[in-house]
């Protein structure tokens, strides 16, 4: 062969397919009860070890010796991309189930000026799956070869999993009635696991039915292991209390992962006018992986009086530069291997990451109608850190969303001597307009039959949960309004 540039261009094509989720965001999930009602605008301080994860100089201030805190979001999440794989052939996913925002408690020091607490908690929960289907009559292939309307079957399907799980366990000093500093030492384990499958045919109108077009599959499966570690300020006079924290980069020190691919052509015309067969495929297993997480700096103030409490937060993330998740060794990819034997594994089975730097804010508002009952009312804006960057290389991209999501969340909290009882709703959305989807098969022709065209579309997000905590106080603690 003289020349595989229309090959290239197919691989790189099915190397880019589009994979749709909501999981590049730092704020989806907020943890504890009191905590998730203010939408995390607790950095200047709170009545429970939620700091170990907020503000860990901020545990200096708690007044009891051990508190366990148990809390829970049930939700429904509706992600739809419009005209996915062309016109009314769109990807819709819909799930129900459980997020456990916190499990956690705090151990007795025996000194007032030393604190520990401990917290098993889940940043990231997403489960996508979605399937889209286009089939009809369309001029297709060139009328010598077949006259009239070529019947064209195209389908594409994800499934995408994501979960992280964060072990917490932080140590913080009082200095004196006013500040206090602390540490937390946040374990991270991620599990990640993606499938794709896609596919367009064709068939001639010539006496064999030719079949025309092409198939693709895509996996992904990892886990990784990081840690990072979260520095906390506190300071707390009358009404008043500020904080300030900064979370250093993680260090990925554990991880194996699995990424495979294949992709098959059928009679297409990939090189000058000949019709030709092939496919690239590969799996490598046991691959080690590297996950990370930004170095990132947060403040807030929170003011209470007698009847009120108001709390503002902040947190800025840093970007990160693309990465590979895995390291894909360069083997053999396309068969038989004479058709192009300079495109190799790595080139389109890499997994990269990246992250464009954010800055969030969250506002909370509390109000007592009783000694005992508080409502709530909060709301947080949650950009998305995608890196349009990744678009531009070629492999398997399983995180690419783009959009940005805000999050409201209202409830009460019944308050007694030894424990409190919160319940909530959550809503979140997020849409965009100007989402850019590759392969639509609105207007298919040969040349682009498998590539598809590119539209700009529109995603949107939407979820509604409801909140169940529990809180209990050991010992000493008595609930303080201020």
């Amino acid at each position: 062969m003289k020349s595989c540039s229309k090959l290239i261009t197919i691989l790189v094509f099915f190397s880019n397919l589009i994979v749709y989720s909501q999981d590049t965001h730092y704020w989806s999930q907020q943890f504890g009860t009191e905590s998730a009602l203010m939408s995390g605008a607790v950095i200047g301080g709170a009545n429970d070890n939620t700091m170990l994860f907020y503000n860990p100089g901020a545990l200096g201030f708690l007044d009891n010796t051990s508190i366990s805190v148990n809390a829970n979001a049930y939700r429904i999440e509706n992600i739809s991309i419009a005209n996915a794989l062309g016109e009314k052939a769109s990807f819709n996913s819909k799930q129900l189930g459980s997020v456990p925002l916190l499990a956690g408690g705090m151990i007795d020091t025996k000194n007032e000026d030393w604190k520990i607490a401990y917290g098993f908690m889940a940043p990231v929960n997403f489960d996508f799956k979605a399937i889209a289907r286009r089939d009809g009559n369309f001029d297709i292939i060139a009328t010598d070869e077949s006259p009239g309307l070529e019947e064209l079957v195209g389908e594409s399907s994800i499934t995408n999993k994501l979960s992280e799980i964060l072990v917490a366990f932080g140590v913080a000093h009082r200095f004196n009635d006013n500040w206090s500093f602390g540490v937390s030492n946040l374990i991270t384990v991620r599990s990640h696991t993606f499938n794709r499958n896609y596919s367009a045919y064709v068939f001639m109108n010539d006496v064999n039915s030719t079949l025309v077009g092409g198939n693709l599959s895509q996996n992904i499966d990892y886990y990784n292991v990081r840690y990072a570690a979260k520095l906390g300020l506190s300071y707390q006079k009358g009404n008043w209390k500020t904080g300030l924290t900064i979370t250093t980069p993680s260090i990925s020190f554990m991880g194996i992962g699995t990424v495979a691919s294949n992709i098959a052509a059928r009679n297409l015309k990939l090189i000058d006018d000949e019709r030709i067969s092939g496919v690239a495929t590969d799996r490598q297993a046991e691959l080690k992986t590297t996950y990370k997480s930004p170095f990132s700096i947060s403040g807030g103030v929170n003011y209470n009086n007698d009847k009120s409490k108001i709390g503002i937060a902040f947190q800025y993330y840093a970007s990160i530069d693309v990465y590979d998740i895995m390291d894909v060794a360069p083997n053999t990819f396309v068969r038989p291997a004479s058709l192009a034997p300079e495109l190799t594994s790595d080139d389109f089975m890499r997994a990269q990451a990246a992250a464009k730097d954010v800055f969030n804010m969250a506002v909370g508002y509390e109000y007592m109608l009783k000694n005992d009952l508080s409502l709530y009312l909060s709301g947080r804006s949650d950009l998305t850190y995608f890196d349009k960057r990744l678009n531009e290389s070629n492999g398997i991209k399983a995180t690419i969303s783009d959009w940005n999501l805000y999050h409201f969340a209202s409830g009460i909290t019944l308050k007694k001597q030894k424990s409190q009882l919160s319940l909530g709703l959550l809503y979140s959305t997020g849409v965009t307009n100007n989402y850019e989807q590759k392969g639509s098969l609105n207007n298919p022709a040969e040349g682009n039959l498998l590539q598809g065209s590119r539209t700009i579309t529109k995603a949107s997000y939407n979820s509604l949960g409801f909140l169940l905590g529990y809180t209990f106080y050991f010992k000493k603690f008595e609930l303080q309004n201020d």
